[in-house]
């Protein structure tokens, strides 16, 4: 990522950058092919990410993703990313920017792997860079606050979103895969 910031930099010139990155490892208790289907299933980020408000198909694997947050004394910043789902294995799902030197970026990367006969670990890493020519486009402070500040608030902030995904997305996926369970507890 630090070598694709560089690069940016020289190609455009003085442009802000804000970047986030969240990671989180859990375990369900399904196994891997109770799963199959279901975490490849996009619509898990639209229904259980904080902030994506939706994912539309646009046909061979690629989607628009709409977010919208609300910024503290700034209101509702809406930014759309057009991303690509790629498959490595039966365990690994990479949906990232069709363009690597988007606007707006973002890189998520879920992987699966069993823990034991009738559990999995999820393991999902997301990275969002925002790149503007105009600092205030990120925020009307970002300018006065800077590239480091706003990024860490915005590494908070998703890593804040990432672990209510964690909770609802865990939620959803017994809900469908094993509803009778759920209702029992």
């Amino acid at each position: 990522m630090g070598v694709l910031f560089s690069l940016l930099l020289v190609i455009n010139g003085d442009l802000f950058v804000a970047e986030a990155t969240a990671e989180a490892t859990y375990t369900v208790e399904l196994s891997r092919q109770a799963l199959a289907g279901y975490v490849d299933d996009i619509g898990l980020f639209e229904r259980n990410m904080p902030g994506v408000v939706s994912v539309a198909e646009l046909g061979a694997n690629h989607y628009l993703y709409l977010t919208e947050k609300d910024l503290p004394l700034a209101g509702t910043m809406q930014t759309e990313f057009r991303i690509e789902k790629l498959t490595e294995g039966d365990s690994t799902t990479v949906y990232r920017s069709v363009d690597s030197t988007a606007e707006n970026y973002m890189y998520t990367r879920v992987v699966i792997t069993p823990a034991g006969p009738s559990a999995s670990q999820m393991r999902i890493l997301v990275q969002l860079r925002l790149s503007r020519e105009n600092a205030s486009e990120v925020h009307w402070m970002a300018p006065l606050m800077g590239e480091e500040f706003i990024s860490y608030q915005m590494t908070k902030d998703l890593q804040s979103m990432l672990e209510t995904f964690v909770e609802r997305s865990t939620q959803d996926l017994y809900e469908r895969v094993n509803p009778r369970a759920v209702s029992r507890e």
